[in-house]
């Protein structure tokens, strides 16, 4: 090796030492100012636990479920067997589980004595820092560390993120807002490299289990338009190359996410899932920008409008501030994600699109508002590149006026906001029994279920079932000597019919679940069916004096999902050793 070559190695390991110092004095302080932000956002509900909002009491009743389900083996948690008082839902076949995978982490951390609502702030705190940090690594090798710690703050407090949290109660979407600056980053990297595919599919498959509407939404609204322009920034030759990249990496973590996504879209047919879109306050369509006369929950409809279009003119102001004298890569990245932003806000906008041929996917949504997360990631990313081009004087003006309408639609939850702070979110009785009874959404009830029925006359506590014995056969003849609930959910019930009969259970009808006779050697499977308008669970007996066992076990469907999950998981797994190993021969190389 010759003296040219020993300087040439000398320079590249020093730049690498310099690199690896500049990280450490940069990740230390964003890590320590991101904590303290996420705790000063959320003081009061991590000191009297969770307060009050839309959906406080069906986290409460999930987070205290899904840790039971992987405390009593069910992995994954699926099926909720103490769900409307005991008659157990199908939650987690629909609902993303990634934030409550977090929330049972953290009930590990805080001990078996921490109650629902702690549980609840504790998480909401690890998801809050975690979607500045993922922000901080994004914009920090486009912006610098300075303008990335502002850019990641600005985040954490972003309205309709605290409106997610303080009004909303959205775990799912919360933990959304933490993953999407790491699925961005590694879809950049993805496309000048192929080691950071296993990034790209961890990080989507990530997003998936986060929020599957919020997946779609991000997907085509923001991730599609950034692929895209990734892709035309590639040298012609490279295309194709960058295209195969970021497609890899998106069909492994599709995969990856397969264990859930399969269920959750093929078995839609099992639950009453249709009435998330039957109420008009549920169509997507009556809450776009331009039709104001059909916008239903006034005034926070009204809110969430302030906030679409105070979040589209960031994005404007931010393709205005870098007009002129801007550097053009950097101008061309501030247009790009300026019109990222502006993109969502047609789609807010526009009534129709939530309809017709593209409602048939975008009218899941539920809630046109949605697009707001996204709007939110790409409005921060846009100002922050237009500041650190050195436009912040211009932008300054700009982004104050954008601050009025911002304000506005934040100050209409300011009620909201200050019941959530006041105390915990059990604050009377009633509340606290729904909790106690697992109160779940009225669209997990098995599918056909009439709700006119007199036993449905309280859905929060399904009072109506009380009554109603563990198990009981239709042949009068019939009689149950036992029947008792194992922690896990299985029924056991001994009978002793002269005939064989069907037996009616205390449970809820769903496919999944499984009779046995219990005997010496390998138990019979028995017939099982939805019983009357309630869809109560039944199974047939037979003859005789026996032992039965009633579980939910995993569908066909889930084993072959479960599988695909494992093999992309652990292929995604080995990707990164390789990419790992390669990394390292690198570095070894350059300081040599």
């Amino acid at each position: 090796m010759g003296a040219r070559d020993l300087r040439d190695a000398r320079s590249c390991a020093e730049r690498g030492v310099n690199g690896v110092m500049k990280a450490v004095r940069g990740w230390p302080l964003a890590t320590l100012v991101l904590l303290m932000a996420a705790a000063v956002l959320l003081y009061r509900p991590l000191v009297q636990g969770a307060g009050s909002s839309h959906s406080y009491i069906f986290n409460a009743a999930w987070v205290l479920q899904f840790d039971e389900a992987l405390r009593h083996g069910a992995f994954p948690p699926r099926w909720l067997p103490n769900a409307f008082n005991g008659m157990g839902a199908p939650s987690f076949y629909y609902y993303p589980p990634l934030a409550f995978y977090v929330a049972a982490a953290v009930r590990g951390v805080l001990g078996a004595g921490a109650d629902h609502a702690h549980i609840i702030a504790w998480t909401a705190y690890v998801l809050t820092a975690a979607s500045g940090l993922t922000m901080f690594a994004w914009l920090r090798g486009k912006a610098g560390d300075a303008w990335a710690l502002a850019g990641a703050l600005a985040y954490v407090f972003a309205p309709y993120h605290q409106i997610d949290y303080f009004v909303r109660g959205s775990l799912g979407e919360t933990a959304a807002y933490a993953v999407i600056p790491f699925v961005m980053l590694a879809l950049e990297r993805t496309a000048a490299t192929w080691r950071w595919i296993p990034g790209l599919a961890f990080g989507y498959a990530a997003l998936i289990t986060a929020h599957l509407v919020i997946a779609m939404l991000v997907s085509i609204g923001v991730i599609s338009i950034f692929a895209g322009y990734l892709v035309l920034q590639a040298p012609a030759e490279k295309r194709l190359a960058v295209m195969a990249r970021g497609a890899a990496g998106g069909l492994l973590g599709l995969t990856m996410a397969a264990s859930y996504l399969g269920p959750a879209v093929l078995m839609d047919s099992w639950a009453s899932l249709k009435w998330m879109w039957g109420d008009p306050a549920y169509d997507a369509y009556n809450w776009a920008l331009l039709r104001p006369d059909l916008w239903p929950f006034r005034p926070f409809s009204e809110a969430m409008a302030w906030l679409g279009w105070g979040t589209g003119a960031l994005g404007l102001a931010a393709i205005l501030a870098v007009v002129g004298k801007a550097a053009p890569e950097r101008r061309k990245d501030v247009v790009l994600w300026g019109a990222i932003v502006l993109a969502g806000l047609i789609l807010y906008a526009l009534p129709w699109v939530w309809r017709g041929p593209t409602g048939l996917l975008l009218g899941k949504a539920q809630f046109a508002y949605r697009l707001l997360l996204g709007m939110e990631f790409a409005a921060v990313t846009a100002v922050v590149l237009a500041a650190s081009a050195g436009r912040w004087l211009r932008l300054l003006v700009l982004v104050a006026l954008c601050l009025i309408p911002l304000k506005h639609g934040y100050d209409m939850n300011a009620e909201d906001i200050a019941m959530n702070l006041v105390g915990r979110g059990d604050h009377n009785g009633t509340i606290s029994e729904q909790i106690s009874k697992r109160y779940t959404p009225q669209e997990h009830l098995p599918a056909g279920v009439d709700i006119t029925s007199p036993r449905f006359a309280d859905l929060a506590t399904m009072s109506g079932f009380a009554d109603l014995p563990q198990a009981a056969p239709l042949d009068p003849g019939a009689k149950v000597v036992k029947s008792g609930t194992m922690p896990d959910g299985t029924v056991i019930v001994i009978l002793d019919a002269p005939r064989p009969t069907w037996v009616v259970l205390r449970r809820f009808y769903f496919p999944t679940w499984r009779a046995y006779r219990v005997r010496d050697g390998q138990d019979p499977v028995l017939p099982t069916q939805a019983h009357g308008r309630e869809r109560l669970l039944a199974f047939q007996a037979e003859a005789g004096a026996h032992t039965y066992r009633i579980r939910v076990e995993r569908s066909a469907l889930e084993k072959v999902c479960d599988a695909v999950s494992v093999l992309a998981i652990l292929t995604g797994l080995a990707l990164l050793c390789l990419s790992l190993m390669e990394r390292l021969k690198k570095i070894r190389k350059a300081a040599i």
